[in-house]
């Protein structure tokens, strides 16, 4: 019996492991990105996948394109429902051996960065560019909001809130960016 219960105190660990595998694409191809978090660092060329530890999480992305504007992103990972089922099944010990292996925590399968023209032909150009970055930005919140809200445990509100007030924040941070870029990148007539 005390077998078993150590077999399943690990149940997120040997289900789900601790390593998810995400596809990195830009927009331009090609672009040279580099993943740091916890403990980890790679450098890799669009579009790829890559293994990732889920103790790394968050992972920065940061890609560079010829012509184009830096882009810094942050690749978080998710718990995955086994964790969850491991609490129910091994107890709070094997739900404390997954989150210190990192295990139950999965990266996106998927994960697009895109780098903003360093240069436009006209100021038309580049209003017109980052009018249509502006509302793609908040399309991505606004349904990243929605799947924390659709995800919310009538039980922790508070926890829910704090989750949509974060969204928020980063949301507000990456428009603050994307001005930044719009701003610095030059007209270039031609």
């Amino acid at each position: 019996m005390i077998l078993g219960l150590s077999l399943m105190s690990a149940c997120a660990s040997i289900v789900s492991g601790t390593d998810s595998t995400t596809y990195i694409e830009t927009k331009p191809v090609d672009a040279r990105c580099r993943l740091h978090g916890q403990d980890f660092t790679r450098e890799v060329n669009t579009p790829t996948s890559v293994p990732l530890p889920a103790k790394a999480s968050p992972i920065t992305v940061e890609c560079t394109a010829e012509g184009y504007q830096r882009s810094t992103q942050q690749l978080e990972s998710s718990m995955d429902g086994w964790v969850f089922g491991n609490l129910i099944f091994g107890g709070i010990v094997g739900g404390v051996i997954d989150v210190a292996r990192g295990a139950g925590k999965k990266f996106p399968p998927q994960f697009q960065v895109l780098l903003d023209p360093a240069s436009f032909k006209s100021e038309q150009e580049r209003d017109k560019y980052y009018e249509e970055r502006l509302k793609l930005e908040n399309e991505k919140w606004d349904r990243t909001i929605s799947v924390v809200k659709g995800q919310c445990n009538q039980s922790t509100p508070g926890d829910c809130q704090s989750q949509v007030e974060n969204a928020e924040k980063r949301r507000k941070a990456d428009i603050e960016r994307l001005e930044a870029n719009r701003r610095s990148s030059r007209i270039v007539p031609g």
